[in-house]
């Protein structure tokens, strides 16, 4: 691997000082507010009354729980659906039963990813008639699905909560309560939340209709199930977002959820420096790799669960299973690259026999790696399902809107979607989708870019600067960890280091009057290439390396070039 720059990269005009530059990172990242960004408050979160239905579907669900109705919990196999059905399941049958005095029967289903497919189907609906279900309440799902819905809703009642792109008519005599950020006119401060946001404020409606007390506080349950899904669903950390992920993450660092706990320990993670980097790229996965290639409802019960080994025998279930999934993973993208037209301006790939569960995790790969809107899909059953991740300026869900004719069904957001191809129409679709992205697609979206927020001298890396960068934690898509750039190094010492040696630390001396040290992770070719005495250009992030006492400042790099 190497970390060898192949991007064209985007310096800031000037240098920045200190004391400007978290007024620079804010404005890069389009922030206004800077008083609400830096110290977000639970007041933040918006009150449920501005979230669409979200009293509708309160006084549904209070009326069906009154009439002792069984209630089945539809989730989505992902982080964020199964976060979503453990938050509202767990919050209807312990905290509400317990307000109540009374026995709440309610149960969580999920729908079998290969079998059954994304979201609401014949099925799934099936599926919770079979389990005794006269409401049906979705999560993470459901927001295309009103053809379906009508047929059942004369058998058993719904109440949808969905957080997806919807269809443009969906308001349009709809005959049950739909919670969804989006409606009426946006009201809800943020459109980019996540299912598990939906489902949450959902309970601080129901909690208002049965007169429990609505104030969020850092106790509140369930925080940190949104915080995990809201970065696993990869929403922007910005507004409300920001504010949920950041006491999320309070809330998990204390320790309250059994599951959660179990699977910190089994992930050899330190509580007390838990990020947002764990969430997306350690817990998520573990949690994902349930409904990729096992069974969701085990991530679930992980999430639900008060008793420490039954939690601790799932979390080494779900440890295994994300192995499981990596190999698979590695396999299948290693084929898929070989099959990538270069001369296309989006990736169309259809794998042999894939697992369902991978398909999105390898086109988030490609899309990465080609920066081109990259399509992958699986032939299995008889099906040809796929998973879809796009660049800026290209929503791939309108995309796949205009290819509609040629889907069973689809959905997602302007950058991920999912979808069925219809029985021997992936040529045609494959087509549509090309021509699509022929016409919308400039040469200059397709340049892979790094933009490069500060401009730095080697003077600047101090603890310091540390300090300052911290105020912009927690870190996430929209937010990201902001990329400093230091120009013209001089390699003076080359260090080679970890067991498989193919890591590297370099002493550089720069346009200040101390050395800077450079680590490099994972970057066999660069070892070879990179020299004493040559003369490069670093871009990555600064932090504080602690070792026997003494701590000392450097640069991670994300990818360096020779200097010009």
């Amino acid at each position: 691997m190497s970390l060898k720059s192949k991007k064209k990269w985007v310096w800031p005009k000037k240098r920045v000082n200190t004391t400007t530059l978290i007024k620079t990172i804010l404005k890069l990242r389009g922030v206004e507010d800077e008083k609400d960004f830096l110290q977000p408050t639970l007041e933040n979160i918006p009150d449920f009354h501005h979230l669409h239905d979200s009293i509708g579907g309160a006084r549904d669900i209070v009326k069906a729980i009154k009439e002792g109705k069984k209630i089945v919990i539809h989730g989505d196999y992902d982080a964020d659906g199964i976060c979503a059905t453990a938050l509202l399941w767990e919050f209807l049958y312990k905290e509400l039963a317990k307000f109540l005095d009374t026995k709440i029967d309610v149960l969580p289903y999920i729908p079998d990813r290969t079998d059954q497919g994304y979201g609401l189907t014949e099925s799934s609906i099936e599926d919770c008639i079979k389990l005794g279900a006269q409401m049906i309440i979705s999560v993470d799902c459901g927001v295309r699905d009103k053809e379906l819905i009508n047929k059942y809703i004369k058998k058993i009642s719904f109440v949808i909560t969905d957080h997806h792109q919807p269809p443009e008519d969906i308001l349009d005599n709809l005959s049950y309560p739909l919670v969804h950020q989006r409606y009426p006119k946006h009201n809800y401060s943020d459109e980019e939340v996540c299912g598990a946001h939906v489902a949450f404020i959902l309970t601080q409606a129901i909690k208002a209709e049965v007169g429990m007390d609505t104030e969020i506080t850092l106790e509140t349950r369930g925080l940190d199930l949104v915080a995990l899904a809201t970065v696993t669903d990869i929403m922007t950390l910005k507004g409300v977002n920001r504010t949920i992920v950041k006491y999320g993450l309070e809330q998990m660092k204390k320790g309250s959820r059994v599951g959660l706990n179990s699977l910190i320990e089994k992930a050899q993670i330190d509580t007390a420096q838990l990020d947002t980097y764990h969430f997306g790229f350690v817990l998520g996965p573990r949690i994902n790799a349930s409904g990729r290639i096992g069974s969701a409802l085990d991530s679930v019960k992980l999430l639900v669960s008060n008793d420490t080994k039954i939690c601790n025998e799932l979390s080494s279930k779900l440890d295994n299973l994300n192995f499981e999934r990596q190999k698979l993973t590695k396999e299948a993208l290693n084929v898929s690259k070989e099959m990538v037209d270069d001369k296309k301006k989006i990736i169309c790939i259809l794998g042999d026999d894939w697992h369902e569960g991978i398909v999105g995790l390898i086109a988030g790969k490609l899309n990465e790696e080609f920066s081109k809107p990259t399509l992958v899909v699986t032939q299995a059953n008889g099906e040809i399902k796929g998973s879809a991740r796009s660049i800026k300026g290209f929503n791939i869900t309108n995309a796949l809107e205009k290819c509609k004719e040629h889907l069973a069904r689809f959905g997602g957001h302007e950058m991920a979607g999912g979808f069925t191809v219809k029985e021997g129409k992936w040529e045609e679709f494959k087509s549509c989708m090309e021509e699509i992205a022929e016409k919308e697609i400039t040469e200059e979206m397709l340049i892979p870019t790094l933009n490069i927020d500060l401009f730095l001298s080697t003077d600047d890396l101090s603890f310091e600067l540390v300090k300052i960068l911290e105020q912009l934690e927690p870190f996430g898509y929209g937010n990201r960890k902001p990329i400093l750039g230091i120009k013209e190094l001089v390699v003076v010492n080359k260090q080679i280091m970890g067991k498989m040696q193919n890591h590297m630390k370099l002493l550089c001396k720069g346009d200040g009057v101390d050395m800077v040290t450079i680590i490099m992770f994972r970057c066999e070719s660069d070892i070879k290439e990179i020299e004493v005495d040559n003369v490069i250009d670093v871009v990555g992030s600064v932090n504080v390396n602690s070792w026997n006492g003494s701590e000392t400042i450097q640069l991670i790099t994300k990818e360096w070039k020779n200097s010009v």
